[in-house]
C-alpha cells in the first residue's frame, strides 16, 4: 500500500488486480507513474500456483470463451475483492467518486464484473487486456450510478483475443457505462503507449 503526502489535494484510491501467475508486486511497480494524489492498494489473488505465483481463478487455455474461466472460483474471488475494497474504503473514508479499480488480464475480467455490480461503490475502472464476461456478472444494471471506464487491448494478444474485448465493450455500451476503449499494436502487456494513456485518463477523471 502506498499513501500520498497528507498535503495532497483531491485524494483518491486505486485498487490493483494482477493477472494469472503474478502477484501483488507486479502492478504495484506502476506506483511511480500513477498521479501523486492516489492511495495505491495492490491485492493478491487467493489461489497459489507456486512460489510468488497466484491466480484469482483457474483457466483452461484450451477452451472457448464460455468455458475458459472457472466461474465458481471467479465469483468467489469477486466477493473477496469486494469485501477487501469495502474494508479499505471504510478505514480511509473515501467515497465512490474517488475510487478506482485497475486490473490486468484476469484482474481486468474481474474489474469489469466488480465495477458493473458495484457502481455505487466503485466509480471508475480500468480493465487492461481482459474482457467482460457475463457468466460471472450480475447484469441487473442500476441506472442511478454511471460507471466510467478506460479499457485497452493489444491487437496481437496471443492469450486473450482482441475480439473478446471488442464484443464485450460493444454489449456494455448499450447500458449506463461510459467506456473509452483503445487498441494498441502490442501483445498481452501494458505497452508504454498504453501506460501513458492510462495515466492521462487518471489525471482527467
Amino acid at each position: 500500500m502506498y499513501e500520498p503526502e497528507m498535503n495532497q489535494n483531491n485524494i483518491k484510491v486505486i485498487f490493483l488486480l494482477h493477472g494469472y501467475g503474478s502477484n501483488e508486486k507486479d502492478l504495484f511497480s506502476l506506483k511511480d507513474f500513477i498521479p501523486p494524489n492516489y492511495i495505491i492498494i495492490s491485492l493478491r489473488a487467493p489461489i497459489s500456483l507456486g512460489f510468488n505465483s497466484y491466480a484469482w481463478y483457474s483457466i483452461n487455455f484450451e477452451k472457448s470463451l464460455d468455458k475458459w474461466i472457472n466461474n465458481d472460483e471467479a465469483i468467489h474471488s469477486k466477493n473477496i475483492i469486494k469485501n477487501d475494497v469495502l474494508s479499505h474504503l471504510k478505514d480511509l473514508n473515501i467515497d465512490n467518486h474517488s475510487t478506482y479499480l485497475l486490473g490486468f488480464s484476469q484482474g481486468a475480467i474481474l474489474s469489469w464484473t466488480i465495477g458493473i455490480e458495484n457502481s455505487n461503490l466503485i466509480k471508475n475502472i480500468l480493465p487492461l487486456s481482459g474482457f467482460y464476461h457475463s457468466q460471472i456478472t450480475d447484469t441487473d444494471f442500476n441506472p442511478k450510478y454511471k460507471l466510467n471506464c478506460f479499457s485497452s487491448h493489444g491487437v496481437n494478444d496471443p492469450i486473450i483475443p482482441v475480439n473478446w474485448a471488442r464484443n464485450g465493450v460493444k454489449d456494455l455500451k448499450k447500458n449506463n457505462i461510459n467506456i473509452f476503449f483503445k487498441e494498441y499494436d502490442s501483445g498481452h502487456e501494458i505497452s508504454n503507449e498504453n501506460l501513458k494513456d492510462v495515466i492521462c485518463w487518471l489525471n482527467n477523471n
